[in-house]
């Protein structure tokens, strides 16, 4: 089968012969509609900065939907025609595996019937049944929404926060969404495009601000010392210590962004009362928790997926989708997969 192949120094091709998984009796088999690049995740793999996937070549991609076609004699979960999130592939004798979204057909394992039957399965807990009424496409964007949306329950955001989110990238956005979602009212952006800034307007951030010195001074003189959680979803020391210019005495800075690299210097003068959360990989259990959240969010129109897609693209057209998101001039780019 097919599928997006990343060579050890960053090299994409379409492989042709990757192995086609096979199903053990708690699995089922998916066709791949499409998957999501990720901005973070992916890009990181490509230039061999993830921990996670330091063994090439291997196929890449971890937002993927797609439709039950065969199912193992113990699965309950799932039946033939259900579109299913985050299908996987295993390691193979020829490629490994960065989870194998953008491959032609995956594998998602029943966590309910693994369990019933006394074993424990992490990664199926998160590989869940989406409803009929959302698209492929809008099915692989919910892989970011619950990330973020369950980071915000972890985090503790309360109605009464004023919140900062700093990044107007695909990430920042549905953070946004999902503090709509929970009737937080109270949040300000902080990015660099002005096409990503006028999307966070019209999803509902209160204000939102160029993160240059003049605009950043206005927003600091505005809010500076008053908000309560600021959520970083870029997570350098930079932006980390930016917080402290902005949050309350007992504030909390809560870091979803991948770039604090392996140590963190931060500059603690003045400070005394804070919180430094490190929200940076999702928690299978907690993300499984926020998927009929999201889904009714999406279904009712609490979320609007077309401002959080910024291109979609068949699957062959891979180049195009990379090199929007490398050149920013892409927010979500979703590949999809053809009969």
């Amino acid at each position: 089968m097919r599928g997006l192949v990343v060579e050890k120094g960053g090299d994409i091709r379409i492989a042709d012969d990757i192995p086609m998984p096979q199903i053990g009796p708690y699995d089922a088999l998916v066709k791949t509609e499409c998957c999501m690049i990720c901005n973070g995740t992916d890009m990181e793999i490509i230039r061999g900065e993830l921990p996670e996937a330091q063994n090439f070549p291997l196929v890449l991609g971890h937002e993927s939907a797609g439709k039950i076609i065969d199912t193992g004699e113990k699965v309950c979960t799932y039946k033939k025609g259900d579109r299913v999130i985050r299908s996987a592939l295993p390691d193979s004798g020829r490629y490994y595996s960065a989870w194998g979204g953008f491959a032609e057909y995956g594998i998602v394992t029943d966590a309910e019937a693994l369990r019933r039957d006394g074993i424990e399965c992490r990664q199926g807990l998160t590989q869940q049944v989406v409803p009929d009424e959302i698209s492929a496409v809008q099915a692989s964007l919910m892989i970011t929404l619950k990330e973020t949306c369950s980071a915000l329950d972890r985090i503790g955001v309360r109605k009464d926060d004023r919140v900062l989110v700093v990044g107007d990238g695909p990430v920042g956005l549905c953070f946004l969404s999902g503090l709509k979602m929970l009737g937080i009212t109270d949040v300000s952006v902080l990015g660099n495009r002005k096409s990503s800034l006028e999307r966070a307007g019209g999803i509902g951030a209160k204000t939102c601000w160029n993160h240059d010195d003049r605009q950043k001074a206005e927003l600091k003189e505005r809010i500076g010392g008053s908000v309560t959680v600021y959520i970083d979803t870029i997570g350098s020391r930079e932006t980390i210590s930016q917080g402290m210019e902005f949050i309350a005495e007992d504030g909390r800075i809560a870091v979803y962004g991948l770039r604090t690299g392996e140590r963190l210097d931060l500059c603690l003068k003045g400070m005394r009362n804070f919180s430094l959360q490190f929200v940076q990989w999702p928690l299978e259990y907690k993300e499984m928790l926020v998927h009929d959240r999201v889904a009714a969010g999406i279904l009712e129109k609490q979320i609007d997926t077309e401002l959080l897609i910024s291109h979609i693209l068949p699957f062959e057209k891979y180049k195009e989708g990379f090199a929007a998101i490398a050149e920013k001039r892409a927010l979500k780019v979703a590949l999809t997969f053809g009969d």
